[in-house]
């Protein structure tokens, strides 16, 4: 591929961000989802932590959303993360309540493109398996995915591969312990902890084994939650004002390249 022919694939990479957030306006609007009018239009495209007490479990200020992916959210992603850039319909190619929550996820990844939503892809996530050994070839497109979801990160104003640690709300080890061991023991708690200690707000998940900890985890400042659960408390929050009254989109768009990457996160090892 010519240097000119891998910037114009860039240029259409970043469009598609833009297109799909057009997409589920259109959508959602089909669907009658209406705005709850006891809560105002967001401030944007940064969020309010005060107006979303559940979800950000009282922290105070104004911010970035901090989402954290559990390894089955990245599995969903590499099997169909073609059709959710491409508008498609999730329930009707993924029957019952798994569609539903892919077609939460794709709302996120629309609100994504257009609010200061960071994605993170765990390092621990690379090797996360309930198989041993993990297939190299597994492995290896994790860790392409892994780069790109860094690379998108990177993108973002205070998230420059210098910075890895992020402030909590509070720190004790002896409540953290407490709280996790709600945690289903071996891989998922200490994926959970990694989420807790990088500061992460959020640990989307579809374990139901891991979503029952919910509430004992959440004592510690991270919501462990499901795509669908999420896009909800995103709605109680004000946040998808923006998605379904435009004339709230009143910012300027995140850099958009970092679509691409999260696009050429789905492409095979070394490509794009």
């Amino acid at each position: 591929m010519t240097q000119d022919e891998q910037h114009t694939l860039t240029d259409l990479t970043e469009l598609r961000g833009i297109w799909l957030a057009n997409d589920m306006v259109v959508r959602m609007r089909a669907d009658g989802l209406r705005l709850s009018r006891q809560v105002g239009p967001p401030e944007g495209p940064h969020f309010c932590y005060s107006d979303g007490p559940s979800l950000f479990l009282g922290r105070v200020g104004r911010g970035p959303l901090r989402i954290a992916w559990d390894t089955n959210l990245l599995i969903d992603y590499f099997d169909y993360g073609k059709q959710l850039w491409e508008g498609g319909s999730l329930p009707e190619v993924v029957p019952a309540e798994h569609g539903e929550e892919l077609e939460g996820l794709q709302v996120l990844v629309s609100l994504w493109v257009i609010r200061d939503i960071r994605f993170q892809i765990l390092p621990r996530v690379i090797d996360d398996s309930r198989r041993k050994p993990l297939a190299e070839s597994v492995r290896q497109r994790r860790v392409w995915a892994w780069r790109e979801f860094c690379e998108a990160l990177a993108l973002s104003e205070d998230d420059g591969p210098q910075r890895t640690q992020r402030l909590r709300r509070s720190v004790d080890a002896d409540e953290d312990i407490r709280a996790l061991s709600s945690v289903p023991a071996g891989n998922d708690r200490a994926l959970v902890s990694d989420a807790l200690h990088a500061g992460a707000h959020v640990f989307l998940t579809c374990d139901k084994a891991l979503l029952k900890s919910r509430d004992n985890v959440a004592a510690r400042g991270l919501l462990v939650v499901s795509p669908l659960d999420l896009v909800e408390e995103l709605a109680a929050a004000g946040a998808l004002h923006c998605l379904l009254e435009p004339q709230h989109l009143y910012w300027p768009l995140p850099d958009q390249r970092r679509v691409s990457h999260l696009i050429r996160a789905l492409m095979p090892v070394g490509e794009g």
